[in-house]
């Protein structure tokens, strides 16, 4: 029987905005698992150009902070805990670009699968999905299977 240690994590808090974030593995080798971490740190940092939806004033945002988007008026809607955003994009073409815990919920809908809280049934049949803001999302029932298939895939 083989024991292993437990991996040490250090954090360490940057305090100052303008500090690069960083992250440093000392490893023996690489594996599935660093791959994965290394491939989720990666696009976690990617970022987009967008408009704010209110001062038309253009923004870089991290993929990683958005909550949900939404396909309204041939315009992407990135909505954000600061503030809601906007590309001029094509629904299908921003669905190519997102990062893989981005997952469609709907017709017109995509949600950061860390940003769900919850999970609920609802009368229709479609499930109801409770962000981190407490906002509440629908799942039609269309894109329910895929959905669920995620989530098992996920844990």
């Amino acid at each position: 029987m083989t024991v292993t240690e437990p991996i040490k994590i250090k954090i360490n808090q940057l305090t100052n905005r303008s500090d690069q974030e960083s992250v440093i593995f000392n490893l023996f080798s690489l594996n599935a698992t660093i791959d994965k971490v290394i491939s989720m740190l990666t696009k976690s940092s990617a970022t987009i150009l967008v408009t704010d939806l209110h001062e038309n004033t253009q923004h870089k945002i991290k993929y990683a902070d958005v909550l949900y988007i939404d396909y309204v008026d041939r315009n992407i809607c990135l909505y954000t805990t600061d503030g809601t955003y906007w590309v001029k994009k094509s629904f299908i073409k921003m669905l190519d670009i997102l990062p893989n815990n981005f997952i469609q919920i709907s017709k017109n809908n995509a949600v950061n699968i860390y940003e769900v809280q919850a999970v609920e049934t609802t009368i229709g049949g479609n499930l109801l999905i409770k962000l981190s803001t407490n906002e509440k999302l629908v799942v039609s029932r269309r894109y329910i299977k895929t959905f669920k298939d995620y989530l098992g895939k996920a844990s």
